[in-house]
Parts: structure tokens; sequence; C-alpha cells
């Protein structure tokens, strides 16, 4: 890569280390996935009281630095190398993804709906499900995170708290502020394998895992004609997309991500976040990540742990779990049913 190259890269590693520091703060509706752009209000416009008096340049990984940082907001490093969750319910891998993020709750997280491709039904894609399973790389490269304690809210996000159960108001609030504070950022890169098993299946959950388990060995170690240890055998769904399959049945985009299917029901999902989209081999895919980072993970605490002894607290944390528990319907969830 010539010298332009590595200024472009370099540039593209500040961009991602600077929006991340600055969306921490700010409201996120956790519905949506977790990505930067679905942070609410305009950059910079935190929903806590952060000091900036005190800022110093703030050092995350190689030359990438960021400036004028509060000396509330540290840097962490990430634990490096596969990760696997095992054979779950969905409501076992609900949970597994909520813990991760720092919330509790039985409501799944867009980033959980994103990452399986679920409707965003509960009941449905439940009732749909036998089993869930994920295995992945991560390649965290530094983790932005608020350290002051306690965390408070400006002013103003208190004063727009409805009084009263008043569902427009409600939703008002929800939209502009979201529903969860973002307390931590992770940047940086993640090669993930998701796996749905589904009712009509008659794998047992040993098998699952010994597939999902080779599935992965096959992905991790670019291992060409790597032979299955479980009774499938994966085949490419037909897509508009099935052309740009290499022999392995491996697609690294992790936009669209298209799905393969195995004789025996089961959904096999590869998806990326950071580093080069264009490179099909793990290995090679990994060294691109320090020069193209991402965001590959977000920690939140939910707005309404912030709003004690605050008049109308009561009536947003029910709109909020109303608006989590029924997302499918989006536009004012919790409007109906109600006094």
């Amino acid at each position: 890569m010539g010298e332009s190259g590595i200024g472009t890269a370099n540039a593209a590693a500040l961009h991602t280390a600077i929006n991340s520091v600055q969306a921490l703060g700010r409201g996120f509706d956790v519905n949506f996935d977790t990505r930067l752009l679905y942070c609410k209000g305009i950059g910079g416009s935190r929903l806590l009281q952060i000091d900036q008096d005190s800022a110093r340049d703030l050092f995350l990984y190689d030359d990438v630095v960021v400036p004028h940082v509060s000396r509330d907001i540290r840097n962490s490093p990430g634990s490096h190398g596969r990760q696997s969750s095992g054979v779950c319910t969905f409501s076992e891998m609900v949970e597994y993804f909520n813990k991760k993020t720092d919330l509790s709750g039985s409501s799944p997280l867009g980033s959980f709906n994103s990452a399986f491709s679920f409707s965003g039904s509960k009941h449905i894609d439940a009732a749909m499900t036998k089993t869930l399973s994920m295995d992945g790389y991560y390649i965290p490269l530094a983790k932005v995170e608020l350290f002051r304690s306690p965390l408070v809210l400006q002013d103003n996000v208190k004063r727009a708290v409805p009084t009263s159960w008043d569902p427009a108001s409600l939703a008002s609030f929800i939209e502009t502020f979201g529903t969860h504070v973002i307390t931590s950022v992770t940047v940086g890169g993640k090669d993930v394998i998701y796996v749905k098993q589904h009712q009509s299946s008659a794998l047992s959950k040993m098998e699952m895992k010994n597939y999902v388990q080779d599935i992965g060995n096959q992905r991790f170690s670019d291992t060409e004609g790597h032979t299955s240890s479980g009774p499938l055998k994966i085949k490419v769904l037909q897509s508009a997309d099935a052309g740009i399959f290499n022999s392995q049945g491996i697609y690294p985009q992790p936009t669209s991500a298209p799905c393969l299917s195995g004789k025996e029901d089961v959904t096999v999902i590869f998806r990326r976040r950071g580093g080069d989209d264009l490179e099909q081999s793990h290995t090679r895919w990994a060294r691109t990540v320090r020069s193209s980072p991402d965001v590959v993970h977000m920690t939140f605490v939910p707005i309404t742990d912030l709003l004690n002894g605050t008049p109308g607290k009561d009536h947003l944390a029910r709109a909020i779990s109303l608006y989590l528990e029924c997302k499918a319907t989006r536009l004012l969830p919790f409007s109906t049913g109600t006094s």
C-alpha cells in the first residue's frame, strides 16, 4: 500500500474513533442494531453531564489518538479471539445478548434481531426457533467507556419527561432521546457465524454443537475442503448474490449477509464488521481490521435508571417497556389498552 493508501486508512480509523468517543453519553433506541448512525441527536449532543474542562488527548491503538477527550472517558483493552455461545434456546440467547450489553430483561434487542435476521416479533420468532448458536472471532482494538460516577442526565432531558400518561408525548420523548444511554463503544472487527435451528429440525443439541463447531473451524482456519463431522452438508440458497459465493459458501459482506441452509432445517448466517469486505479469507480479512475498524459492540444504561426522583419516571418506564416488548408494531405500541 502506498503512502496515500496508508493516509486514507489512518484517516478512516481516526474517523471511526472520534465518532465512537462522541457517541458516549448519547441516547439510543435499542430496538435498532448497534450502529453509530442510529444515535439520537446530532454529534456531541449527549444526554449525560460530562466534564469537558479537564480534556486531554486519548490514545486508542497504534497511532490513533483522539484529541480533546474528557477525563470521564477512558480506553480499556478488550478480549481478543474466538468466542462461542454454545447451543441456546431463544430466550437463553436473548439473555446472552442482553448480558453482553449490560442490560437485563427478556426483550430481544435490535442487535439480536439483526444478527439472526428475525422479524422483531418475539412470539413469532420464538415459536419458529428450536435453538440458536453463534461462534465468532473478535478483534477489539479499543473500548472507549464512560467512567464518571454517578451518571447524571442533563437537566433538559429530565424536564422533557412527560408527567402524565400521554402516549403521544411519551412516544415523542423516545423518538427524541431513545430508550437507553450509550456507556461504552468497542471498535475493531468481528467475524461471526449465527445459526438458527428451526422447529422442524430433528437434530439433537449435541449434533448442533458439533455442526456449529465444524463450521467455525472451517471458517476461521480458512481450511479448504474441511470434512464435516456432522450430518449436514451446507448448500447455498438461490439468491441474486449467489454468484459471488466462494466454493465453501462463505460470503463476507456483513450488511446483506445471505443465508445458507442445511438439509435438516438449519439456517447459517455469516456476518462481519470492520476490515475489508472484499477479503473472503478470514486470515487476510483480519489483517485489514486495524486500518478499517468499525463499531463491534456497545453497552447501555436505561434512561429510566437515571431518573430517580423525576416526576413521570414510572410512566416513561412503563412506556419504554411496552415499546420494547411490542417493537414489531413500532408506532405508539403502548397507546392501546391503557388508561
